[in-house]
């Protein structure tokens, strides 16, 4: 007698995998939220010290040509620090979360700390900008004390904060504890 074949029914691989996969309790969800939530907070905590020392350090290279003679490039070297300094502020304080539905009470500090905050990234790329305009204009510039393309680290960090900032914000833990079971006894 021939060999007796036996047919199978054809099922999609995602069909299998849903048998294989393991659901988590509602403990285990918490567990594991806290556990990533915990994770990127010291991620973000290392970044922020990192990104923070950066500019602070870049600062250095505009302090000898505060003893300039010429006035008007003790003014660059001072506002390129201002704008160094202004961005290690805004990646160590300035609030890495909005506050979501007004969970912090709103005082006249707290207004103008959000004001300050919120003004300080655009008025800090006008100053980068404008540092990058004077490159430009005094390119070939022999008489200066220090080179000229020294005033575009100030943008340069700018851009390094903002995208570090950026991606930080990328990782919103939120939307997974939306995800998290309703119903209670899972």
């Amino acid at each position: 007698m021939a060999a007796v074949r036996l047919r199978k029914a054809f099922r999609y691989p995602e069909e299998s995998d849903d048998d294989d996969r393991e659901e988590l309790d509602e403990e285990e969800q918490e567990r594991v939220i806290q556990q990533l939530q915990q994770q990127n907070e010291s991620r973000n905590a290392q970044y922020s010290l990192v990104f923070t020392a950066i500019p602070l350090f870049a600062t250095m290279v505009f302090l000898s040509s505060l003893g300039a003679q010429s006035a008007s490039e003790r003014l660059l070297s001072f506002l390129s620090i201002l704008s160094l300094l202004a961005t290690a502020y805004t990646m160590r304080s300035a609030p890495l979360y909005p506050d979501r539905k007004g969970k912090k009470p709103l005082t006249p500090q707290n207004e103008r700390l959000e004001m300050i905050h919120s003004a300080l990234i655009p008025v800090n790329g006008a100053v980068c900008v404008s540092l990058t305009l004077i490159y430009m204009i005094f390119l070939n510039g022999d008489s200066w004390y220090i080179n000229p393309a020294f005033y575009l680290i100030p943008g340069v960090m700018l851009g390094v904060i903002v995208l570090a900032r950026a991606t930080m914000l990328s990782v919103d833990l939120a939307t997974l504890k939306d995800l998290q079971y309703e119903y209670k006894g899972a």
